[in-house]
Parts: C-alpha cells; sequence; structure tokens
C-alpha cells in the first residue's frame, strides 16, 4: 500500500513542481525574504555593540546561503551593504587592516551583481573607459549593484593611499557614484551625495578636487533626509570642514551631532555610530586645526 502523504505535504509539493523549484530552492527564497525584511531591524538598533555581533553573525549566515544559491542578487546586494555597512561602521577606526579585506569583500558581491548584465563582464578590470560606456547604459534597476561596489571600492581605497593600485581605481569608483546619482540621489539616505561630498573634499585640486562641489554635494545629501542622517553631518565636519580649515563650521557641525535627538529610527544605529566618532573627531581638533 502506498502511504498517504499529509495534504499539506501535497500542497507544497504540488507548489513547487508548478513553480519548477526545487523544495530547497523555495526554502532559500523564503529565508531570503526573511532577511530581506529584517534588514531594517539592523538599522534601527541603538546598541552599537549589540548591532556589531549580530551583524557578523549576520555575513556569515549570507555567505552561507550564498554558497547554495550564488547568483542571487537580492542576496548579493544583502551581502555588499552587510559588509561595506560593517567595514565603515565598526572596523575602519579601530582595525584599518581587517576593514579594507571587508570593503573588499563588498566590492566583490557587488560586481556579482552588475556582472549579470554582460555590459559589465569583468567589472572589476574594467578600463575607465570601457566603464563610462557601460555606465551609460545603466539604468535605475542597477544602482543597488554600482552603489556598492563604488562603496567598498572607495572604502578599500581610501585605507590604502599608500598604494598606487589602489589609487588608480578612485576615477573608476567616482565614475560609477556619479552614476548612482544621476539615477537615485536619495539612495541609502543620500549617499551618492554623501560619497561625492566626501570626494571632492579629500582629493587635491590638481586631481579634481573642489570644494565648492563639496559643500553643494554634502548639503544635498543633508537634505535628503532633513539633516536627520548624522553620518552626513559628521564626515562633512570631517571632511568639508578640515579641508576648509574652517574651525568654527566644524565645531558647530560635530556639537550639533553630539546633541540631536534620537528622532530618526531609520537610521538609529548610523546615528549612534556617528556620535561615537564625532566624540572622537573633537578630541582631535588641536590635530586638525
Amino acid at each position: 500500500m502506498i502511504p498517504r502523504l499529509p495534504m499539506a505535504s501535497v500542497f507544497f509539493l504540488f507548489i513547487a513542481l508548478l513553480a519548477g523549484c526545487s523544495p530547497r530552492t523555495i526554502a532559500l527564497r523564503a529565508m531570503t525574504s526573511i532577511l530581506d525584511r529584517g534588514a531594517q531591524a539592523y538599522y534601527e538598533e541603538g546598541d552599537p555593540v549589540l548591532a556589531q555581533e549580530a551583524m557578523a553573525s549576520q555575513i556569515k549566515l549570507l555567505e552561507a546561503l550564498l554558497k547554495n544559491d550564488p547568483g542571487n542578487p537580492r542576496l548579493l546586494t544583502l551581502s555588499a551593504e552587510a559588509l561595506g555597512g560593517y567595514a565603515f561602521l565598526f572596523l575602519e577606526d579601530a582595525q584599518p587592516q581587517r576593514a579594507k579585506g571587508i570593503y573588499l569583500r563588498a566590492r566583490s558581491a557587488a560586481s556579482k551583481i552588475l556582472e549579470r548584465d554582460p555590459a559589465f563582464k569583468n567589472f572589476e578590470s574594467m578600463t575607465l573607459l570601457e566603464l563610462e560606456s557601460a555606465l551609460r547604459r545603466a539604468d535605475a534597476q542597477d544602482v543597488p549593484g554600482l552603489f556598492w561596489a563604488a562603496y567598498g571600492w572607495a572604502g578599500w581605497i581610501n585605507l590604502s593611499k599608500d598604494s598606487p593600485d589602489a589609487l588608480a581605481g578612485l576615477p573608476k569608483a567616482a565614475a560609477i557614484m556619479r552614476r548612482v546619482q544621476e539615477l537615485s540621489p536619495g539612495y541609502c539616505f543620500g549617499g551618492p551625495d554623501l560619497f561625492l561630498g566626501t570626494y571632492y573634499a579629500s582629493i587635491p585640486r590638481m586631481l579634481g578636487g573642489d570644494p565648492i562641489r563639496s559643500k553643494e554635494h554634502f548639503d544635498a545629501s543633508l537634505k535628503a533626509t532633513g539633516g536627520r542622517f548624522l553620518i552626513a553631518k559628521m564626515l562633512y565636519a570631517k571632511h568639508y570642514a578640515v579641508a576648509a580649515q574652517n574651525e568654527a563650521l566644524f565645531k558647530a557641525i560635530v556639537e550639533d551631532v553630539l546633541n540631536s535627538a534620537d528622532d530618526f529610527p531609520q537610521a538609529r544605529l548610523a546615528n549612534a555610530v556617528a556620535k561615537i566618532k564625532a566624540g572622537k573627531l573633537l578630541e582631535r581638533i588641536h590635530d586638525l586645526f
């Protein structure tokens, strides 16, 4: 006699057959959906220590899932975002060597998203001209891959300023983020303008540095969230105010960050870390001016 399956099992298998998917694939997609919806919980966490511990586990879980579904664009995006955020929020200041490796892993994950499009084949080794040609054909659906690729790339470059090979990639990272800014300036709390504001304040004038453009981009980034994303203010002080040697502006921005209310739950973690970083900047004021 053939054993009878419970109705729930029959229904599950029927749906799997209709979708042309194995039960494992369905489970992976369900887990991806849960992680996607749960990502906001990290942004809303106000305890940086708890968030750091949880994010490390989250990164490994994402990488385990990618072993089973290596081309999943949403998993790759979540992985790139988690790696890039982890490096910036928790490693860059205290453990720069570790941060460099994590930034490269973020770039690698984002590169895999982009390389699904033949226009971005061999993304990391493209020449600047090849990259600019591909970027002209990019559209809104490419924004996450482009943003996190440039973010990871620039994060690594920023910590590798003694490496000519690393610095050679900076024009590419900037070109990518300019295109993202054209396509979706409000992405990730005004992230494209924040990146470009930092970029134009950080490089020498002879290489394209431009304090006026830097300020314009920082102002645009702040406008995207009504000034509630404190990382933007902290970087404004760290890069623009220091480059302009405007100590009064630096003090005003840093004190504003330190005294800001907790009124932006979507970025509670980033804002908590921004206050820590701002406090450390204030301790270094006599070295910066």
